[in-house]
């Protein structure tokens, strides 16, 4: 390891011309040409094509392999993922946030990052029997002792990522991910089709992060050294810290339930149905909030300078993300009672009749994603430990609170999170106020069109939904295809009739970007 007492001059790193990347020459074809690399379009194509493709993969296994399987699998990844949080723990925003980018930080930064990935490893394989013991499964050692050999991998290609994010080279970071989902996709097929149960889950995780370390370093050229510049490793963490704990402490936030529902409730069926919910639930608010850490943090980092400038910026990145994110959400809350069966399958209609579950998750997700955008202008101002700060005092409340509802199974922990996002919502606004200087009545004109939209088109949704199964006793697959024609047509109707420049505003947003 090379140790510098002072760092090298702050020399930008530039990538190479993407047009002389074969992955990308090939990606481009199969993916079609834009003018621009920074447009949303390629933000979704790297971010939603992945995520909508994982869905198809997720819902095809679970249905394969039941709730039994997926919860086992689900109380093992819930503290791995915790952990990995501590493997960059922040370097990577940092490179991100910083105007310029020397090679020798970023060689500190993948440095650092391969240290931590090592030391998160050896702390896994130390907590797996405690946690199997915490949860009174036993089979769940075994499972997270296999997960933890994915940090090393995914660490060798952290900084590879952050550096494309830096870029704002989205056609590029597309790749990487699409290709992680076809090859950890189809070996785990193969693996739930061969009987390997709760191992097909497992070789699914393992062979999308070492295809995406591969992948990440096939397009991006940086060729990282061992070097640790001290200086410039303070630097990192003075302002990655932060964003660190900031994410370690959502994660804690976002996932409490399954730490604290896992070991109250020892079904393992009740906890794979909840977790399988939950991933449902959050589909589409896993894409945009990836959307907004990868769209609009950049943009808003680059305008930190001019606070009337980034407020603009974050009154459209609100308008954009509520035009597609609330209707997502209410959709699925509404379409639950009629949803389980055709998607999950006949092994999962025992929770037909806790479609509130799904429900309620579903509500969360799409109000969470909102509030969320906000974190990001905290981070572009410099001010990153807002988030940790805030998700502290959030996680203080909702531990007791999930405690308390996991007493009444799994229906209770869902219901828990309405309370806690009834408080939180007025606290977060009264914050991005503070903070932002972004007032109450500038954020209800930027998402005013989709709030009023998304309710027209949920109260549609629920009377032709009574009307097709109390009136004609429709089955549920034909009452879900004619909830989702009657719920898109009714949202774009209300869209046209308010609002038609919204739409395009957002045609604007996929080609040129924010």
């Amino acid at each position: 390891m090379t140790v510098n007492a002072e760092p090298a001059p702050e020399v930008e790193i530039q990538a190479a011309p993407a047009t002389t990347n074969r992955l990308l020459e090939l990606s481009s074809r199969l993916l079609g040409k834009l003018p621009q690399t920074q447009g949303a379009f390629w933000v979704l194509v790297a971010i939603a094509v992945p995520k909508l493709a994982g869905a198809v993969f997720t819902i095809g296994l679970r249905r394969f392999l039941g709730p039994g399987v997926a919860g086992t699998f689900d109380l093992a990844y819930t503290p791995y993922n915790f952990l990995n949080n501590f493997r960059n723990f922040g370097t990577g925003p940092a490179l991100v946030y910083e105007k310029t980018v020397s090679r020798a930080t970023a060689n500190t930064a993948w440095t650092l990052n391969m240290i931590f990935g090592a030391a998160v490893t050896v702390i896994a394989e130390a907590l797996a029997h405690p946690i199997a013991v915490y949860y009174g499964h036993p089979e769940i050692e075994g499972v997270l002792r296999i997960l933890a050999i994915a940090y090393i991998f995914a660490s060798l290609g952290s900084v590879h990522f952050y550096l494309l994010l830096r870029d704002m080279d989205y056609r590029a970071r597309a790749v990487p991910p699409i290709g992680q989902i076809v090859i950890a996709g189809d070996l785990a097929v193969v693996g739930a089709i061969w009987g390997f149960g709760v191992g097909a889950l497992i070789t699914r995780e393992l062979a999308s992060v070492i295809s995406g370390a591969i992948l990440l370093w096939a397009v991006y050229p940086f060729r990282p050294q061992i070097q640790l510049v001290p200086s410039l490793a303070k630097k990192l963490f003075s302002y990655g810290v932060w964003v660190g704990l900031g994410l370690t402490i959502l994660y804690m936030s976002q996932n409490v339930d399954v730490f604290i529902g896992g070991h109250i409730i020892h079904n393992k069926s009740d906890i794979g149905f909840y977790t399988t919910s939950w991933k449902l639930a959050f589909i589409a608010a896993g894409i945009f909030t990836t959307m907004a850490s990868s769209m609009v943090f950049p943009s808003l980092s680059r305008l930190q300078d001019d606070m009337s400038k980034l407020q603009d910026k974050l009154m459209k990145s609100v308008r954009q993300i509520s035009l597609f994110m609330l209707p997502a959400s209410w959709l699925v809350a509404v379409v639950a009672p009629v949803l389980i069966v055709p998607i999950l399958g006949s092994k999962f209609a025992m929770y037909r009749d806790q479609f509130i579950v799904l429900s309620l998750l579903a509500v969360y997700a799409g109000n969470r994603t909102l509030l969320s955008i906000f974190f990001e202008g905290y981070k572009s101002i410099g001010k990153p430990w807002i988030v940790w700060a805030y998700n502290m005092v959030k996680l203080g409340v909702m531990v007791p609170a999930m405690i308390y509802g996991a007493q009444h199974g799994i229906v209770g922990l869902a219901l828990t999170y309405i309370p806690i996002q009834i408080i939180e919502y007025p606290i977060g606004l009264y914050l991005a106020h503070r903070v932002l200087d972004v007032s109450m009545a500038r954020l209800w004109r930027a998402a005013r069109v989709p709030i009023i939209s998304t309710a027209a088109m949920a109260i549609a949704v629920v009377a032709i939904e009574e009307a097709l199964k109390r009136g004609v006793g429709a089955g549920d697959l034909p009452t879900l295809a004619a909830c989702l024609v009657v719920g898109s047509l009714v949202y774009l109707g209300a869209l046209f009739v308010l609002d038609r420049k919204i739409i395009t505003e957002a045609r604007g947003v996929l080609v040129r970007g924010l």
